[in-house]
């Protein structure tokens, strides 16, 4: 428990940060239990969130662990140390999990007692999910490559290869598996579509094209979720558009301007989006235009969107999850990390606080939330991992 307490320490400064204001809850919340699960690399959006398979929660820490939770429990069935880091997944399939390492390798272990079932060597670090596809383990890496790699032996099928500019973001986004398709996003603001079976390109397309003098002014990264419904695939850049996309051929159905590194959700026939300023948006899927915007948590660094239910849920970084109408926006209701854990571990909070000088620290939350049924699950990046119901 105590090996979690550094990563979570945010050395940002949050001074300008909307203060929440008090609400009444609409939804009832009901906390199933908060334990801890590994750290979480800082500023991490789309590496290690837990993943849901059947019953069980596959969890992996930045410190090489891997484990197995029961989702009503929170209790572990087993639990591995791989003695490496680990920087992406974990992904699931074929009743396999899979890691990606710091020494550039993917590890594809047994879900049923964690087992090694192989490793094989990529071109560079991951640091997203992996995407398992009719038998073979989709990966992409930060040095602008997709490959394709055999889900049963760890053999390398395919690499497709895009330019990477001089200066991005440190990260990239998950790839989408939509049957024969292949959809990734890319540093210089490219959206592709590639053929599952053999990595030849089918369509390119430009979500957002670098602009500005500075290499910092032409970030234009697709890093955040994507999603994809009905042959579309919504798609959103850092300094650039959020677009819906085509598809069979990557024609741009519709765009508009706006910036984020963490991504998007569908629900409810709309797009729901969290902004670089803290905004979270509700679009409408066919046109783009706002259904509505909630202005509350600017400047509070939220995650991607999560929907449950009549819910869309972001968390923030200090450590408030908040559950907003998918309708109009408005709060329905709040739940803090930071209490669960205080009442669950009391003397290790407290330690904690000793440590850090009893100077203001935040429990950070940047992995974007994830739902299942009506559980959701939230990991901060101290590595606590709460499972919340909502009651009907």
């Amino acid at each position: 428990i105590l090996a979690m307490q550094a990563c979570g320490v945010s050395p940002k400064d949050y001074s300008g940060a909307k203060k929440l204001e008090t609400i009444e809850n609409r939804l009832s919340i009901k906390p199933l239990w908060i334990e801890p699960s590994g750290d979480v690399p800082e500023y991490a959006h789309a590496q290690l969130p837990p993943v849901m398979v059947g019953e069980n929660l596959y969890v992996a820490s930045i410190k090489g662990k891997v484990s197995r939770i029961n989702a009503e429990t929170g209790r572990s069935s087993w639990s591995r140390s791989l003695g490496e880091m680990i920087t992406g997944g974990p992904g699931t399939g074929q009743g396999m999990i899979f890691v990606g390492t710091r020494n550039a390798e993917i590890i594809g272990l047994d879900q049923t007692d964690g087992s090694e079932r192989w490793r094989s060597k990529i071109s560079s670090e991951m640091l997203s999910l992996p995407v398992f596809n009719n038998g073979s383990l989709i990966v992409q890496t930060i040095d602008g490559k997709i490959s394709s790699i055999d889900g049963s032996t760890g053999k390398l099928n395919w690499v497709y290869t895009h330019s990477t500019p001089k200066l991005t973001l440190r990260g990239t986004s998950s790839p989408l598996a939509i049957g024969n398709n292949i959809i990734g996003g890319f540093a210089d603001g490219k959206l592709v579509s590639i053929n599952a079976v053999t990595g030849e390109l089918n369509w390119s397309t430009t979500i957002s094209a670098p602009t500005g003098r500075t290499d910092l002014e032409r970030l234009a990264d697709i890093d955040g979720v994507m999603k994809s419904t009905n042959d579309t695939v919504y798609v959103i850049s850092y300094q650039g558009r959020v677009a819906a996309v085509s598809l069979m051929d990557g024609n741009i159905q519709w765009s508009r301007k706006m910036s984020s590194y963490t991504g998007l959700s569908i629900g409810n026939g709309n797009i729901y989006v969290s902004d670089v300023e803290g905004h979270v948006w509700a679009l409408d899927a066919r046109t783009g235009a706002t259904l509505w915007k909630q202005s509350d948590l600017t400047g509070r660094e939220i995650t991607a969107p999560e929907v449950i239910g009549n819910a869309v849920v972001v968390a923030d970084f200090d450590g408030f999850v908040h559950w907003l109408s998918l309708e109009d926006g408005r709060f329905l209701a709040r739940q803090s990390l930071s209490d669960l854990w205080e009442e669950s571990y009391p003397t290790v909070y407290e330690r904690l606080d000793e440590e850090l000088d009893a100077q203001e620290y935040h429990r950070l939350v940047t992995v974007a939330p994830i739902a299942a049924g009506n559980l959701l699950f939230v990991r901060d990046n101290f590595g606590a991992l709460a499972a919340l119901q909502v009651e009907k």
